[in-house]
């Protein structure tokens, strides 16, 4: 009886030993796997929009200039009136060289001399609105009487005329004034200037 539960007991002893040996085997081979790293399954691409270039928008062009109205006037500076320099007078109030060829040394300044009543009559005119007016052109050789686009037989050539403007005055006001003078008058409203001559001397 004695060796029978002996047998038993052995078995019982051999039994636990196996599921021991199991339970420990099993849960050793999944501590193994659980301590390896997963390689992570890879995110989902996002697909990227095909870059497009923006064109660089295109300065504005700048508004084209209008022809000044009647009645405007240039705003240019003032000079010294009466312009404090050396050299002969023309009248009280303008300078000889202000009559003077402006040509790039092509002639000495005076290929003709200027008409003494042209003088007179432009020394009234700046009386007259009691302010400096402007000589842009006296005398004129015949070079430069070409660069400017003056005509053939301009009475520039000849000192019968001279362009001119009054700043701060509109251009056809100093040209109704030059007229009741009796000077002959070509008013440029683009330019903001009169042309005045002496229409007694053409021939």
């Amino acid at each position: 009886m004695k060796s029978v539960h002996k047998g038993i007991f052995i078995l019982l002893i051999a039994m636990v030993v196996i599921v021991t040996s199991g339970v420990f085997f099993k849960s050793f081979q999944t501590g193994s796997e659980a301590s390896v790293p997963q390689p992570s399954p890879p995110a989902p691409q996002q697909e990227r929009a095909p870059e497009t270039s923006v064109p660089e928008p295109e300065p504005p062009l700048p508004p084209e200039p209008e022809p000044p109205p009647d009645g405007a006037v240039i705003d240019h500076p003032l000079p010294e009136d009466p312009i404090l320099t050396n050299g002969p007078w023309a009248s009280a109030h303008f300078l000889m060289d202000e009559y003077a060829c402006d040509c790039a040394g092509y002639c000495d300044g005076w290929p003709a001399a200027m008409d003494p009543e042209l003088l007179e009559k432009v020394e009234t005119l700046r009386c007259y609105f009691d302010q400096p007016i402007i000589i842009t052109s006296g005398v004129r050789c015949e070079r430069r009487n070409a660069e400017v686009g003056g005509i053939p037989n301009s009475w520039h050539l000849s000192g019968h005329a001279a362009d001119l403007y009054c700043p701060g005055v509109p251009y056809d006001e100093v040209a109704r004034a030059a007229r009741e003078l009796g000077l002959g008058v070509i008013e440029y409203p683009d330019q903001q200037f009169d042309h005045v001559e002496i229409w007694s001397q053409k021939v």
